[in-house]
């Protein structure tokens, strides 16, 4: 099935693009790295400082950083198992639970570090016995914060056993360590992205410290990247994937990218003291699978983190697509494998709408400033911008995305015997019939497609709405929002069915 609709956005002045970069980058409160993590070194040594009255080793390890180097408390501070243990110990001993490393270990985990400080090891302890091989960056082009990929080593160092099992409470799933083969595919990923965008690979990646590769097991099922909060200074790739470059490109942007962000929020006041309250105001990512979890239903943080990665990866799409015929001799076509400028500019704007209305009061003080900045950094990427409030495309989007995930499905295996498609089916036209009903629209010149084939029901169903899309008058007609929410339990309903009969892997 091939998309009724171009995933591209239209083309920009390369000139601007150089511009957008300059600005990602050097804005001093949002994009200069640099100053991110020294607040980010400022916020830890505070915490360090506070955990220090009960933890000697934390006392002695703050003390030792207050007279480090800036760029030797930015490495030191980057290291995923030590921030760990210092939140950990901080919510044990200010809320009395028992969240995370143990105690005794977090005191073991600061002690191995000043150990590390002082003799003046480059990076953190946890990356200080992976061997050069383990570097992302090819022999010869080592820098001194350059991000490790991770691999099994068995020397049972304090940090080694804490970063395994910070992994098993947050995961609970292993990881891999990569072949040489794979190696080289993560340098060529990142060689592509250096390519691209040179100024904010380096920036976002000097928020990283480790890379690591993931089997598709367990709970890594159905991930294609992953970084938390709770685990910061490292990324996660899925290992199947990380063979197409223009993929890995944007998964590796997209993830440091959430670390950079994830960085600034220990420093500022990015959000709401209460905002993850259960009654806290929720965003619905329309263009995701409806589940009976509620995941398509994101907070502040997640709606805000989300929304950060879509403008830089509009920049990123925009650029990729500009120089795809230069590029393809060396990494192939584009293809299905990255986002799109079109989609990445149309979901950046929906969730900054969002923010910008009922998430508003999640937001901090720094929450709020950087949305604002964010939507004019969009402004200019976003040449052929759609009305406000405009949902339907997201919504198609999830639902051709499935469409095709249902050809694969009924590909693989012969149709359910029941009329449970034929059913679907008619559901999706008579909705979509109804949604062009109201507004004053009919169905374009072939007749709608009738009976149980319901893929071919729903290819039709797309013929007919998304170039409503693109009508810009379309807002203003009275049944546009009877309309819009018609469309939208259409779609819901439709995947529901989907993952009922497993079509959604």
């Amino acid at each position: 099935m091939q998309p009724v609709h171009s995933l591209r956005a239209a083309p920009a002045d390369a000139g601007v693009l150089g511009a957008v970069e300059t600005a990602l980058v050097t804005h001093r409160a949002f994009g200069d790295s640099g100053y991110i993590r020294d607040q980010l070194a400022v916020a830890y040594r505070r915490r360090l400082h506070k955990v220090g009255a009960s933890v000697p080793a934390a006392r002695q390890l703050a003390q030792q950083l207050d007279g480090a180097a800036p760029a030797r408390q930015r490495q030191l501070l980057g290291d995923t198992v030590l921030r760990c243990a210092v939140q950990h110990a901080m919510r044990q001993l200010h809320l009395g639970d028992d969240y995370g490393l143990p105690l005794p270990q977090c005191a073991i985990l600061f002690q191995a570090a000043g150990e590390h400080l002082r003799a003046g090891l480059p990076g953190g302890p946890l990356t200080a016995r992976l061997p050069p091989v383990a570097r992302l960056h090819a022999e010869g082009r080592l820098q001194d914060e350059d991000p490790y990929i991770w691999h099994a080593w068995q020397d049972g160092t304090p940090y080694a056993c804490a970063f395994l099992a910070v992994m098993e409470d947050n995961y609970g799933a292993p990881l891999v360590t990569p072949t040489p083969h794979e190696r080289a595919l993560l340098r060529r990923g990142l060689r592509l992205l250096e390519t691209l965008l040179p100024r904010l690979t380096a920036s976002a990646l000097s928020h990283v410290q480790l890379i690591a590769l993931f089997p598709k097991l367990g709970t890594w099922r159905g991930k294609a990247s992953s970084s938390q909060f709770r685990v910061n200074g490292s990324l996660f790739l899925n290992q199947e994937l990380i063979g197409n470059p223009w993929w890995l490109a944007e998964h590796l942007l997209h993830e440091a990218l959430h670390q950079k962000l994830y960085d600034f929020r220990h420093g500022h006041s990015l959000l709401a003291a209460d905002y993850a309250r259960a009654d806290g105001a929720r965003v619905c990512s329309l263009w995701n699978a409806p589940d009976d979890d509620g995941n398509q239903y994101w907070d502040a943080h997640r709606a805000l983190a989300a929304f950060h990665v879509y403008v830089h990866l509009a920049l990123l799409c925009l650029l990729a697509e500009g120089q795809e015929a230069a590029l393809a001799p060396l990494y192939g076509p584009i293809g299905q494998h990255m986002s799109g400028s079109r989609r990445a500019i149309d979901r950046a704007r929906y969730l900054g709408e969002q923010l910008h209305g009922s998430s508003w009061t999640e937001l901090g003080v720094a929450g709020r400033q950087m949305t604002d900045w964010l939507l004019d950094v969009l402004d200019v990427l976003d040449t052929q911008r759609r009305p406000a409030g405009a949902t339907v495309h997201l919504l198609l989007d999830l639902y051709e995305r499935q469409s095709r995930k249902l050809d694969t499905y009924l590909a693989q295996q012969p149709p359910p015997r029941s009329d449970t498609l034929g059913l679907q089916a008619q559901q999706d036209l008579a909705m979509t019939e109804q949604a062009l009903h109201m507004l004053g629209r009919e169905w374009p010149a072939a007749a709608p497609a009738q009976g149980h084939d319901w893929p071919q029901a729903r290819q039709r169903v797309l013929q007919a709405l998304w170039p409503l899309t693109e009508d810009e008058t379309l807002m203003a007609n009275t049944g546009y929002p009877r309309a819009q929410a018609l469309i939208m339990q259409m779609v819901q309903q439709s995947s529901r069915q989907l993952g009922a009969l497993g079509a959604l892997g």
